[in-house]
């Protein structure tokens, strides 16, 4: 909990997650990603009573409580099981929404899983890769997001591109023939971000209560896009801690 605020980051990057979702959209999130699977379910609750999630391979699940990484008791309450054959085709066709986090953010929204270093072969650190890195091609848009706001994660370049942001500019993406949108927002418990339009780069967008700009700027490995004046980012409201606490979060993980 964040002295003086009366809510966690956690719980604020979830909340301001779910306000960009819609109603009758569909989601794929990857097994563990507590914050992203938060924000569906929050925003199920409360304004997207017919978005849908599939979660690893289950459609809906409606856990009773949230449980730490890979915890079985995730999936519980779920309405069906994707199988290998509807995995492949929800791969082609894509989502409205997919989540991803990385090892390296640049500012064009490009992630890494993959290594860190200049030889695939002999990498300095070798990450866990991602199986569904398609989603950042295919799904209309996507989500980025870190619990750690550094300069380590938040690079100029990433070592590899393992999914696909605006690659060097606005123009990247369709220069390569992509025609999804790509990164909408990245998220961490400093800050809010967005692109810019016209550049294709990392914006800020706001900054979380407690936060500074100089806080933000000092852990940002590249020159973000910087508005004239930046705004705090609106706190979860009564409502949303209710129903994110007392229906989802009962156990107090985030």
């Amino acid at each position: 909990m964040n002295k003086g605020l009366g809510y966690s980051y956690d719980e604020l990057m979830a909340v301001v997650f779910s306000r960009d979702l819609n109603d009758y959209e569909l989601g794929h999130i990857g097994m563990g990603g507590r914050i992203p699977v938060v924000a569906v379910l929050l925003a199920q609750k409360l304004h997207a009573p017919n978005i849908s999630l599939i979660y690893g391979a289950w459609l809906n699940p409606k856990p009773s409580a949230l449980y730490q990484g890979m915890d079985s008791r995730n999936i519980l309450g779920t309405e069906d099981m994707v199988n290998v054959w509807e995995t492949f085709s929800i791969h082609e066709k894509g989502v409205d929404f997919m989540f991803y986090s990385g090892i390296q953010i640049d500012k064009y929204g490009n992630f890494n899983l993959t290594f860190i270093g200049n030889d695939i072969r002999r990498p300095k650190f070798r990450g866990p890769g991602v199986p569904n890195a398609d989603f950042s091609v295919t799904a209309e848009r996507f989500f980025l997001y870190h619990m750690a706001h550094t300069k380590r994660v938040f690079v100029d370049k990433v070592d590899f591109i393992t999914g696909t942001g605006n690659i060097d500019g606005a123009d990247g993406r369709k220069r390569a023939g992509i025609t999804t949108q790509g990164p909408a927002l990245c998220v961490t418990p400093k800050a809010v971000m967005d692109f810019d339009e016209q550049t294709g780069r990392m914006r800020l967008k706001s900054v979380h209560d407690g936060v500074t700009v100089d806080d933000v700027v000092q852990n940002t490995g590249f020159e973000l896009i910087m508005p004239k004046q930046v705004p705090t980012t609106p706190p979860p409201t009564e409502e949303e801690l209710e129903v994110l606490r007392n229906e989802i979060d009962t156990l107090g993980i985030l």
